[in-house]
């Protein structure tokens, strides 16, 4: 019996550790690479309170899918404190929901970044942009969600979620798991957080 349960221990211990593992390895390759440029040596995050605005064509269903999202994302963040504002003056996150020609007409930005812009969205009904005023310190972060191009408002949930989630920080994709919001594939069930999603979410803004 006492070799029995040392075997269970010793077996408990080995997948703790390989949880772990897993998880580091997850949140390195989603913290620390880029999707169109160079992997960062320091993680990027907003070092002060992150403040979200949102406009265009955004109905009661997304509105509140949002709220959703902003109530999971506070939860989870502890470090600094996540809300919806009522101006974009006062916001340092940006969401704008509609068509492409639309989002750029609003841009006030010089001809060359929104071509640049255009040219991006050309494949991807959702993005985002992330301005640092340092090596890894968050300044600004900007999020277009294509309304025109999808079809279902579980598409726009899905897209709202993860463009939004990657515009704090945690910027690229990967292909290890389907259920998660990083996952690089196009999908459009996933609106929720995986467990190894919320875990590598607190983790990124676990600091002092």
């Amino acid at each position: 019996m006492r070799q029995l349960i040392t075997l269970l221990l010793v077996l408990l211990s080995t997948i703790g550790y390989s949880q772990e593992n897993d998880t580091l390895s997850y949140y390195k390759e989603i913290c620390f690479k880029r999707e169109f440029q160079s992997d960062l040596t320091m993680p990027l995050r907003f070092y002060k309170d992150i403040k979200i605005y949102a406009n265009g064509d955004i109905n009661d269903e997304l509105r509140n899918e949002l709220h959703k999202i902003v109530s999971e994302l506070d939860e989870l963040i502890q470090t600094v404190n996540i809300s919806i504002v009522d101006s974009l003056e006062n916001s340092n996150v940006h969401i704008y929901l509609g068509g492409v020609n639309d989002f750029i007409k609003q841009l006030k930005t010089s001809k060359k970044d929104k071509k640049y812009k255009k040219g991006r969205l050309e494949d991807n009904w959702g993005y985002f942009w992330i301005s640092h005023c340092s090596k890894n310190n968050i300044n600004y972060s900007r999020v277009f969600v294509d309304t025109e191009r999808t079809s279902t408002d579980e598409e726009r949930k899905h897209l709202l979620r993860e463009e939004l989630t990657q515009s704090l920080g945690l910027p690229n994709d990967s292909n290890k798991y389907p259920k998660s919001i990083f996952y690089s594939n196009w999908v459009e069930d996933t609106t929720e957080y995986t467990d190894m999603d919320k875990t590598i979410i607190k983790r990124h803004y676990s600091f002092n």
